[in-house]
């Protein structure tokens, strides 16, 4: 290739990436802008219409100006989608929110979320979204897979959630309630009947990334069976991760059937080692998880490790339930947690 034809491609490169970075800068501000005018109509409709008017009168309004508004301007405006500005500016009432939300989430991101009745479980999935960044996708499937009924924040007390989900918006600060979850959905790894832990670990490398994705966008692969020498014997942890943003190792105890106690001691002595041998300058005190099948809620709770710590102990399916038992399983677990958290209280 000649110098000519060298330095007119690398032009046509450089041109290329000017336009795709400006048609990128535009989408962002349309979107942006859009957002913002779907409130506003959302606001007039509300001011103007339901507050003031019968039920009846505001569904015959919204249907012809349904109407009118698709004749001048086309798809967009339909009963539904008037329905979803209404809903918008029901939700958020404070114009500020509504400019910052538009500059980090598209209209669509917006409109799944507000149909989130919770309104915690609403600002979960939100400060999350921005957190980690999802795709419209993403987000649908994290709803339809009850994150956030598997995070432990969900288990928390109402104010905890609020304060919790406040840092990590005002401060982009992760809380652990906030990054690890219960069960775990390993269904990717294909592992059916009778399996052994090597197996299980080697499905879940071979599966990297499908695994990390399940675990949380922050997390890094450091490595496995990390070889710690202690009085002079060997001990292998099974898999070692790093977590931007709690800024922290995470050591990853595999088991199959049900914990026991003596998890809780192994653990903590790989936890030692690590803080003792591979803590760098700046970073948190390593935190463990133990991953079981089947947990065993009772030792957990005289173990302690149903509460704030370093160790987190949590089940793993490689078949996913159907999700109505789920979600009885999930909902007892958080009754369970706030029956114990108002012992709790009342002792102190």
């Amino acid at each position: 290739m000649s110098q000519i034809q060298t330095t007119g491609s690398e032009l046509l490169q450089s041109i290329v990436s000017l336009i795709d970075s400006a048609r990128r800068k535009v989408a962002v501000t349309v979107n942006s802008e859009l957002t913002v005018l779907y409130w506003h109509i959302g606001k007039q409709i509300n001011d103007r219409v339901l507050k003031h008017e019968k039920a009846d009168y505001g569904k015959t309004v919204i249907k012809e100006l349904s109407a009118e508004l698709t004749r001048r301007y086309g798809q967009g405006f339909s009963k539904r989608n008037l329905h979803n500005f209404i809903r918008f500016n029901e939700l958020v009432l404070e114009e500020p929110i509504v400019h910052s939300l538009s500059a980090q989430l598209t209209w669509t991101h917006i409109r799944n979320l507000i149909y989130i009745e919770d309104s915690l479980k609403r600002d979960f999935y939100t400060q999350m979204c921005i957190h980690e960044h999802w795709s419209v996708r993403t987000l649908q499937e994290r709803v339809d897979s009850m994150l956030y009924e598997r995070t432990a924040i969900s288990k928390k007390p109402a104010l905890t959630i609020t304060n919790d989900l406040a840092a990590l918006k005002n401060e982009k600060k992760l809380t652990p309630d906030l990054v690890f979850r219960d069960p775990y959905f390993l269904d990717f790894l294909g592992l059916k009947d009778t399996f052994s832990e090597k197996d299980l670990e080697s499905s879940i490398l071979r599966n990297l990334q499908n695994f990390i994705v399940e675990m949380g966008a922050d997390f890094t692969f450091v490595g496995r069976q990390k070889r710690l020498v202690i009085d002079n014997e060997d001990y292998y942890l099974d898999l070692l991760f790093y977590h931007r943003g709690l800024r922290c190792l995470v050591a990853i105890d595999l088991k199959l059937g049900k914990f026991k106690a003596d998890y809780k001691g192994q653990m903590e002595l790989y936890l030692r080692w690590l803080e003792r041998n591979d803590l760098r300058e700046g970073e948190n005190p390593p935190v463990g998880l133990i991953l079981c099948s089947e947990k065993s809620p009772e030792q957990i709770n005289y173990l302690l490790l149903d509460h704030p710590g370093q160790i987190k102990v949590a089940e793993y399916m490689t078949q996913l339930p159907e999700k109505k038992l789920l979600e009885q399983k999930l909902q007892q677990a958080i009754e369970l947690a706030e029956q114990t958290t108002k012992l709790s209280n009342k002792e102190k």
